[in-house]
């Protein structure tokens, strides 16, 4: 339903109406709580004529998610294309790692989603919820706390009370700048090229990822022979790449593959955006709480920021929704502070792995590509190791929500 009454105390408002946000305030709603969100667009629009070119490698926990909130079969109705296999490897020192899902005795290592899939699925489901509110096209701007609530006014001219606060605006989130959170930022100089391209040879359902002197480039599948291309690059390859017509950039980009997925044919329109990772110093403060991107970003090394998001945002659910039954009131710092504590440490150990390779695989000292591709083959032939690392990145093992639970069935 839409915002109606100025009058109410939500039980939680979610700043943000991305996939973190939107899928935090359905799980909310299925709980009972009074929830309103805030987004700054309207209802994504999905156009099955179309891919956008953002697109999520979700993984298995995140499924879990979509299905218990009851918004899977909408997703997967529109579009959705799992991968059964992953090719790795480091272009100097012919060093790889590859996944699949029959090895794994998994029925897929994960699917790739467009992003306009997600929210218009969400943002559908969310209408059908009684008590969820949605202000569509405003943003946050301010709030003030009392010992009773929080009061918080948006640039649409509405006004918002609220026990808590939640924000999932983003890396430039203006919940954790008002709440006066800091954050660690660690510069990449890179940044990443996002396209649509077509190739000669594709099996519809294996994700690719090379690491090269000046960058990692990935193609994940589409249908219809379409891979989605995000190739992160330092900033002066960066601009060589961008300055390439049509026909230049696919013939880099098959070398760059070594024509393991055939000749590159086409490529749709390349969008950029700047390469950040950071983690906030605090995931909480009085009366509010902050998820996804708010609290952390990384780079898409492994496909796993959304799937982190997501996580943040099952993880509070749960402690919320268990704090409530005990009778604990959802602001109390006490309830927060568990939260902040089931995730920040997970988070933070990502976050460092993945720096972690960016700097085995990016540096420039000699000798640590060629430690790094040794890695690579030697975790390829520990099938314990590997298994490890695999069932990590497909949300089957680690500190999980219930609703996540690698006794649930994941299936597409």
């Amino acid at each position: 339903m839409v915002f109606k009454h100025k009058e109410e105390v939500f039980d939680v408002a979610i700043s943000g109406g991305g996939i973190a946000g939107g899928t935090l305030a359905g799980l909310l709603g299925l709980q009972g709580f009074n929830v309103c969100l805030i987004s700054a667009g309207s209802k994504p629009q999905w156009d099955p004529n179309q891919h956008h070119p953002r697109v999520n490698a979700v993984n298995h926990a995140s499924i879990r998610i979509f299905k218990h909130i009851g918004v899977w079969e909408d997703i997967r109705n529109k579009r959705v294309n799992p991968y059964y296999q992953m090719h790795v490897w480091e272009s100097d020192t012919r060093g790889a790692i590859e996944f699949d899902a029959k090895e794994m005795r998994v029925p897929h290592l994960g699917a790739i989603i467009e992003s306009t899939v997600l929210t218009s699925s969400l943002f559908d489901l969310l209408a059908r919820q009684p008590n969820v509110s949605v202000i569509e096209k405003s943003r946050l701007e301010g709030f003030l706390v009392n010992d009773v609530n929080l009061a918080l006014h948006t640039d649409s001219g509405h006004e918002v009370r609220c026990r808590l606060l939640v924000g999932a605006e983003g890396a430039d989130s203006i919940s954790r700048s008002l709440s006066n959170i800091g954050k660690r930022e660690y510069a990449s100089g890179q940044q990443a090229i996002v396209a649509e391209v077509l190739t000669d040879n594709h099996d519809g359902h294996t994700a690719w990822q090379v690491f090269l002197p000046n960058g990692v480039a990935a193609l994940l599948p589409l249908e219809e022979g379409k891979y989605s291309l995000v190739w992160s690059c330092d900033d002066e390859y960066y601009h060589t790449l961008m300055a390439l017509d049509d026909t230049e950039f696919c013939e880099t980009l098959t070398t760059s593959f070594e024509g393991r997925v055939g000749r590159i044919t086409g490529v749709g329109k390349r969008y950029s955006f700047v390469l950040r990772q950071h983690q906030a110093e605090s995931y909480i403060a009085r009366r509010v709480a902050l998820i996804g991107d708010a609290a952390h970003s990384i780079l898409p090394l492994a496909g796993l920021g959304a799937n982190m998001g997501l996580l943040d945002a099952a993880s509070l659910s749960q402690v919320l929704g268990e704090s409530r039954q005990h009778g604990r009131d959802v602001d109390s710092y006490t309830v927060l502070r568990r939260y902040e504590r089931w995730r920040k440490g997970d988070n933070a150990l990502v976050l460092d792995s993945m720096r972690g390779f960016q700097l085995l695989f990016g540096s420039r000292i000699q000798g640590s590509r060629v430690i790094g591709g040794a890695g690579l083959k030697l975790v390829n032939h520990l099938n314990p190791v590997k298994k490890a690392l695999a069932g990590f990145a497909m949300g089957d093992i680690g500190d999980l929500p219930l609703i996540c639970s690698a006794s649930i069935n994941a299936d597409i």
